[in-house]
């Protein structure tokens, strides 16, 4: 497990800061992360409304250059050797690259905000490089890695096979679906779960703010794969106790902490029972809607009674008219990574409960973005 900073400086596993997960001192309000993000949508459109056809169609070609920078430079070491405000070409001969080539991503880097290059040329790190580095207890550098992926390349390659009603992109590129792909690829299966983690580390914080979790007890997380998000709730909850289902071949490589108990199996089988609080995050977006309502309704067939008795589900939101944001994309990625997976607006979360006997009962916007949507068995009184 990687080391993780406390409030006090010290260092603790499971423990981690607001600031080593989103970049921020505070958590912010979930209302004014959704207004920032609003905000970039808006300025993303007017920045781009003047631009000609030919121009935005370029664009639209090169944008591709944002992942590749993204990797070459992580791949070359730059998140690593790049502290402070240094001179190009002697970063260039400490990386054993060509300082003019190294330029020339650093350039680019520049103009999306990754680095920041001064009138003299030199060139000096901005908080994303540190998210990138190797060992950040955030674990966004694995994102690069997963993503980097040959696999998803060719995924996405193909993304016009998935607008047919059975299409997938990621067979169509690779001989097999995604998740039985990956358990014969367990490499590149491990590479997914530590991004996954990134996300997880990410949630468990952000869950441990929005949600009350006093009348908790043993909390289950669906799908949580090895354990990230789990492990840090607990760090901030030590009254709770962790049940994580999960594939066999991933829970191999769960953390393990006091408090969490690691089950391996098959969610579309069955699911522990025993627990007051259930968690599917980012989950339901990987399946179509008949595979979201039978996870839906094995947890609705062990979900205890009693006003504590909850599931949680956190998802992006689609709205209406589009917006420039990560579940737009993400959904996109959906199409391209999986059979039938897609983020869904609240009434078609709505749709899934009823029909695995859940009742929505409420919503909350999360810090990161996402959407917690609270299912009960039945209408209780709070």
């Amino acid at each position: 497990m990687v080391d993780q900073r406390v409030p006090d400086g010290t260092t603790e596993p499971g423990r981690l800061r607001t600031r080593d997960v989103l970049g921020a001192p505070v958590m912010p309000p979930a209302a004014a992360a959704a207004a920032v993000n609003r905000l970039r949508a808006g300025l993303a459109r007017l920045v781009r409304a003047p631009a000609p056809p030919p121009v935005r169609i370029l664009e639209g070609l090169l944008g591709g250059l944002d992942q590749a920078a993204l990797v070459a430079m992580c791949r070359v070491g730059i998140p690593e050797h790049l502290h402070g405000r240094t001179g190009i070409e002697a970063l260039a001969v400490e990386l054993g690259v060509s300082p003019d080539r190294l330029r020339r991503l650093l350039r680019y880097a520049a103009t999306r905000g990754w680095v920041r290059i001064d009138r003299r040329g030199r060139v000096r790190p901005t908080p994303l490089i540190e998210f990138l580095r190797r060992g950040h207890p955030s674990g966004w550098r694995d994102w690069v890695e997963f993503m980097s992926g040959p696999e998803v390349a060719r995924a996405l390659g193909q993304l016009g096979a998935g607008l047919a009603a059975d299409g997938d992109p990621f067979e169509t590129g690779n001989g097999a679906p995604f998740f039985a792909w990956m358990a014969d690829h367990p490499e590149r299966h491990a590479a997914f779960d530590a991004a996954m983690a990134a996300g997880g580390r990410m949630h468990g914080l952000v869950l441990a703010r929005a949600l009350d979790w006093s009348g908790s007890r043993r909390v289950c997380d669906v799908g949580g794969g090895t354990g990230a998000l789990l492990a840090t709730l607990l760090a901030g909850n030590p009254h709770l106790e962790g049940v994580l289902l999960e594939l066999p071949e991933v829970v191999a490589r769960a953390e393990r902490v006091p408090g969490l108990e690691v089950q391996g199996g098959d969610a579309f089988a069955s699911v522990p029972g025993g627990c007051d609080t259930y968690l599917l995050v980012n989950v339901l977006h990987d399946w179509g809607d008949q595979e979201a309502i039978r996870l839906l309704t094995n947890i609705a067939a062990v979900l205890p009674d009693g006003p504590a008795a909850r599931v949680v589900v956190v998802e992006g939101r689609v709205h209406q008219r589009p917006r420039d944001d990560i579940a737009t994309r993400t959904d996109l990625l959906m199409l391209g990574l999986t059979p039938g997976g897609h983020e869904r607006t609240p009434a078609q979360f709505d749709a899934l409960g009823r029909a695995a006997g859940l009742r929505r009962w409420r919503t909350l916007r999360l810090a990161s973005g996402d959407d917690a949507h609270v299912f009960v068995g039945r209408v209780v009184t709070r």
